[in-house]
Order: C-alpha cells, then sequence, then structure tokens
C-alpha cells in the first residue's frame, strides 16, 4: 500500500506581519493621540484652580468636568498599561498632579483624633426646599425627617441653606432646642432663604446679599463661652439646572447642539456670578474683627476657582477629619461635593461626617471644631 501524504495548510486568511504590524501602528498612533487629549484635558482642570472664570472661562468648563476626565485618565492609564506601554507616560503625568487633590475626595484608614479642649459642633445643611432630588419621599415627610435629624445631631450651630417656611412665625417651634436664631428669607409662594440656629446666644447678625441673585450669605457674630466666632451660612450661586432636566434637555436630539451651547451658557454665567460673590466674601471676610467659620452650599467642586480661594486661609473640616468619600450631592454621589465648612487656620476639625439621608438632593455635613 503507497503512504498518502496529507498536506498540512495553514489558516486562509492568515495576514502578513507587514499588514499585522501596520494595523498595530495605527492602534497606537490613535490610542496615543487620544491619550495626549484626555491628558491635556485633565491638565487644563488643574488650572481651573487659579484662573478667574470671568477672565479665562476654559479651565473652568474643565474643572467642572475634573471627576469623568479623570475617570477616563485612570482607564486609559490600564489599558496603556497592558496593551499599548510606550504611551503609559503620557496618563503617568496627567494623573500625577490628582495625587495632591485626592484628599479633597477621598480619605481612608484615618483614625480618630482625641482631642480635648473648648468645642462647638457645627452642621451644615441645604434643604433644598425639601425636594428629595428624585426620591420617593414627599415635602411632608422631608420635613418631619429633618426636623428629627436636627434633633438628634444636637449640634451647637446649625447652618441652614434653603429653608422654606410658610409662616415665619412658626421657626419658634419648628426646633424648640435652638433659643437664639438668625434667618434672611425671600418671599415666594413660601418663605425660603437661610436659617442658623444656635445653643449660644447671637450678638450680631447681618447679610451679604448680591446682585441680581437670591443667593447670599447670613452673617452671625456668636457668643460660644464668652469667646465670639462670625459665622457665615452661604448659598452661592447655582446653575438652576437640575440633573434630570439636564440629561432630558442634552438627549433631545433635534436640538441637542442648541441645548449644549444654552447649558454652558448658563453654567458660564453661574459661574462668573459665583466668582464674584467669593470676592465679596472674601472681602467681608478681611473686615472681620472675629475668626470666621465658613460653612454652606458652595455649588463648586474641590476643584474651583472658589474653593481654591476660599481656602486659601482656612482648612476644609473634610480634608482635616473626614473620612470616606466626600460626596454631598445625592444625585450624582460620590462624585460631587458642593458642601463644606471651612475653618480658621488655628482652629481644629474633628469627626467630619457626612450622612447620607434621603430628606433633600443634599446630604448635611457635620464636624467638631476646636478652638
Amino acid at each position: 500500500m503507497g503512504m498518502k501524504v496529507v498536506e498540512r495548510r495553514g489558516p486562509k486568511n492568515k495576514r502578513s506581519p507587514k499588514r499585522r504590524e501596520r494595523k498595530h501602528s495605527f492602534g497606537s498612533v490613535l490610542f496615543t493621540l487620544l491619550a495626549a487629549v484626555a491628558g491635556c484635558g485633565l491638565l487644563l482642570s488643574y488650572l481651573a484652580l487659579f484662573f478667574n472664570p470671568t477672565q479665562h472661562p476654559v479651565p473652568m468648563f474643565f474643572g467642572l468636568y475634573y471627576i469623568p476626565i479623570l475617570l477616563l485618565n485612570l482607564l486609559l492609564l490600564l489599558i496603556a498599561l497592558f496593551r499599548h506601554p510606550r504611551t503609559l507616560l503620557i496618563p503617568v503625568i496627567a494623573l500625577l498632579p490628582t495625587l495632591l487633590l485626592a484628599d479633597r475626595f477621598v480619605k481612608f484608614g484615618r483614625e480618630e483624633q482625641q482631642l480635648e479642649g473648648s468645642h462647638i459642633k457645627v452642621l451644615s445643611y441645604n434643604l433644598g426646599r425639601y425636594d428629595a432630588g428624585g426620591k420617593r419621599v414627599t415635602a411632608t415627610e422631608s420635613v418631619s425627617g429633618i426636623k428629627r435629624y436636627l434633633a438628634e445631631q444636637n449640634a451647637d450651630v446649625v447652618c441652614l441653606q434653603e429653608f422654606a417656611v410658610k409662616d415665619t412665625t412658626t421657626l419658634s417651634v419648628y426646633l424648640p432646642d435652638y433659643p437664639y436664631r438668625a434667618r434672611h428669607l425671600f418671599k415666594g409662594d413660601r418663605y425660603f432663604g437661610n436659617l442658623t440656629l444656635s445653643k449660644y446666644p447671637i450678638r450680631e447678625v447681618s447679610s451679604l446679599t448680591f446682585p441680581d441673585s437670591r443667593n447670599l450669605s447670613l452673617v452671625t457674630d456668636i457668643d460660644v463661652n464668652g469667646r465670639t466666632v462670625r459665622v457665615y451660612n452661604c448659598h452661592l450661586e447655582s446653575y438652576s439646572l437640575s440633573f434630570t432636566s439636564l440629561i432630558k434637555r442634552l438627549f433631545h436630539k433635534e436640538s441637542f447642539t442648541d441645548e449644549v451651547v444654552q447649558v454652558h451658557e448658563r453654567v458660564h454665567e453661574a459661574t462668573r456670578r459665583r466668582s464674584a460673590q467669593v470676592d465679596a466674601l472674601l472681602q467681608r471676610e478681611a473686615e472681620s474683627p472675629y475668626p470666621n467659620l465658613v460653612c454652606g452650599d458652595f455649588n463648586d467642586t474641590p476643584v474651583s476657582y472658589t474653593y481654591h480661594r476660599l481656602t486659601k486661609t482656612k482648612k476644609d473640616s473634610f480634608v482635616e477629619a473626614g473620612k470616606g468619600f466626600s460626596g454631598t450631592y445625592s444625585v450624582l454621589w460620590p462624585m460631587l461635593r458642593i458642601d463644606y465648612i471651612l475653618l480658621p487656620q488655628e482652629y481644629t476639625a474633628d469627626r467630619h461626617q457626612t450622612d447620607r439621608i434621603p430628606w433633600s438632593d443634599h446630604y448635611p455635613v457635620t464636624t467638631y471644631i476646636y478652638f
């Protein structure tokens, strides 16, 4: 019998090494370009800290999108690590400054301090006029839940923003444990605005209002056992856009481009106003004869001109004494932190806490401040 010779054939569509190399080279160039663009975007977002958005709006927009740009760069870093190692340096360089900003967003492994001495517990909470940000909670349930929460926390000083009430005469029974109250409320279908509650005597009250805006800072001088502390209860300019309406508008295909332009124009205008409000607040602070506590809803992230300016001479209670994620806006938790308690450099913060409760679209922040 003759032997049958079997011819072995390779895959029919085997590509030549040159073709594979050409395809690989094109993919590398494309990835390098994407990494470079994303890296430049992240570097621009850092500049938002230092440039006034009134004169330099471009860094402001990149600072606004810092978190998604950061996540994109982290994804590109992982891809480069395993698929395009020659490009690894680009996301690494872009991400390096984030190491200096990381503790503004998240902190792990921090041990509780055992501080002693004179101190007060401070709480700041934007009530959002009892809008729970799309959660299945009624306004009545929110009011009851907020009253219970504030009573449980038993803070010495409470700064409330977007507080609303139909009858101002009911303030005395809203929280009877607080004999001292200051308010600046606007009249609409209800009275709404800022309310400061204190267990210590309030010696003087004033308001820092802003042109063409219902945002403000309520200023109270509080006597804490003979020590006067000036508390700024702030609600700075917002974008006047809910997250839900923003998504609906941007995904309306027929007018997508127009909606993007309108949204960004509104964001730019709000940011411009907020930067002017920050300058006015800092000027008022500079005239203060007392130590200043600045609390409230700044409507800006830790990568912003607002935050950078306000923390130049003050400590951030989360950076000093926080743990876990810092997010305070419930709709995009844990990505957005826009509520703060800032304290003088000579004071110390301890036990900063952000409670994820469902009564508003914001989460309250509390901290103990030691003199």
